[in-house]
C-alpha cells in the first residue's frame, strides 16, 4: 500500500509539474496582459487548495495510523503554542513614532501581532542556539 500510494503521488507531482510548466509556457508566449496573467493566478490558487487540503489530510491519516506519534507530535504543538502565547503576553501595542504618519505603525492589533512574532522567532532562536551548545557539549563527556 505504502509503494502504491508513493507512486500515486509521484505521478500526481510530474502531472502537476507538467501542467505548470505548460502555463508558463503559453503565459510567456502571449502578450502577458491582465488575460494571460488570470490563468497563473488561478493555477496558483489551485496549487495552493491542493497543498492547502494535503497538509491537512496526511497528518491526520498519519495520526490514526501511529497514535504514539500523533501525541509526541501534539506535545511539540503546544509547545509552539506556549511560546507564542509567551510572545503574545509580552507583545507591546505602544504606537511608534513616524514621520510617515503611516496607520499600520500606530495601529495596536498590527503591533502586538508584529511583536507577537518577532518575540517567539527571538524564543525559538534562543532556544536552538541553547539545545546545539547542549547536544555539543554533551556529545563531548559522553564520548
Amino acid at each position: 500500500m505504502n509503494s502504491r500510494l508513493s507512486t500515486y503521488a509521484r505521478v500526481l507531482s510530474w502531472l502537476l509539474m507538467g501542467v505548470s510548466i505548460v502555463i508558463t509556457v503559453l503565459f510567456f508566449m502571449s502578450n502577458q496582459d491582465v488575460e494571460s496573467v488570470q490563468s497563473f493566478i488561478v493555477w496558483a490558487y489551485i496549487l495552493f487548495g491542493i497543498a492547502a487540503v494535503t497538509a491537512l489530510v496526511f497528518p491526520v491519516i498519519n495520526f490514526v495510523r501511529n497514535p504514539k506519534n500523533a501525541v509526541k507530535s501534539l506535545i511539540g504543538l503546544g509547545a509552539i503554542a506556549v511560546v507564542f502565547l509567551i510572545g503574545y503576553l509580552a507583545a507591546d501595542a505602544t504606537a511608534l513614532p513616524s514621520p510617515t504618519q503611516n496607520p499600520d505603525l500606530s495601529n495596536p492589533s498590527v503591533l502586538v501581532i508584529s511583536d507577537t512574532g518577532l518575540i517567539a522567532t527571538y524564543i525559538l532562536f534562543g532556544s536552538a542556539l541553547f539545545l546545539m551548545l547542549y547536544t555539543g557539549i554533551r556529545s563531548v563527556f559522553h564520548k
